[in-house]
């Protein structure tokens, strides 16, 4: 009997999923925008979303916690040039972002807090991947488009994050103004070397939050969900229920790659559920 048992429970190890106890490392950015010369690009609650979330990881088992409030290109490349250089090969690299985010023929951009350069999706996703086991991007940044109506034909800088090379091709508010609605895929994911969750689905907008200061209604639900004891997994879904209800289903956050481990941010539950 005692045999059958021990089989029966080296059957149940075999096929549940591998669990990573490696340590999770997050980087947080969040602007409002307050910096920037152009008033019609400020939001509300990105600001509030930065401190919710960081609020709730410091309640769960990350202890390692970088914010960047209101970043210009400069402290973006500072700030992600230090997070990757502190990872380890085995670590988790939690990556969350609240604030704009165009797709300009399919490709995705960030606005930095002044207003004046753009940081790519797809080359934040290329740093974090080379350098952790697996990656989780959080993105809060499919709000809505403000240089929709704008006539002027300043460029703004694409600038890669790397430490050398800055300029990489020049946009203009025209292209901007014109990029489609919310966020594209993202078309180099390959593997299971990341998971992204976006606020909501490709082309969609995401809502800033009715109240200022109270955070949008994705950062409320996901900061809510990472808290508890649950797969990182179980949390998107939930958050994704959660945010769908709350926008009476306006928005409904879309997730794109996976991992081939799962990932517990505040930790396992007291009986894994095969």
């Amino acid at each position: 009997m005692m045999r059958l048992v021990t089989l029966v429970l080296a059957a149940i190890l075999v096929v549940l999923p591998q669990t990573v106890s490696a340590e999770t490392k997050a980087l947080i950015i969040a602007s409002n925008y307050e910096i920037a010369d152009n008033p019609a690009i400020e939001l509300a609650n990105p600001l509030a979303d930065a401190i919710l979330l960081e609020a709730a990881l410091r309640r769960t088992s990350v202890n390692d916690v970088t914010v960047l409030r209101e970043p210009t290109a400069e402290d973006w490349e500072a700030g992600l040039e230090a997070f990757v250089a502190g990872l380890e090969p085995d670590d988790i690299a939690l990556f969350y972002y609240a604030g704009h985010g165009f797709q300009v023929g399919g490709v995705n951009y960030f606005l930095t807090a002044d207003g004046e350069s753009l940081i790519s999706l797809d080359l934040i996703m290329q740093r974090l991947t080379s350098a952790a086991r697996g990656a989780v991007v959080i993105v809060d940044a499919c709000r809505s488009n403000p240089f929709a109506m704008a006539d002027d034909m300043e460029e703004f800088r694409a600038v890669e994050v790397t430490g050398s090379t800055r300029q990489l091709v020049a946009l203009s508010v025209d292209d901007l103004a014109d990029a489609a609605s919310g966020l594209a895929q993202l078309g180099n994911l390959r593997g299971l070397s990341a998971v992204v969750l976006f606020s909501t689905e490709p082309g969609n907008v995401a809502e800033d939050g009715d109240t200022p200061g109270l955070g949008s209604p994705f950062a409320r639900a996901f900061s809510e969900q990472i808290t508890r004891r649950q797969s990182l997994d179980e949390a998107m879904r939930r958050t994704a229920v959660e945010v769908n209800m709350a926008t009476d289903g306006r928005q409904s956050p879309w997730r794109q790659g996976d991992l081939p481990f799962n990932v517990f941010i505040a930790g396992m539950r007291a009986l894994p559920i095969p």
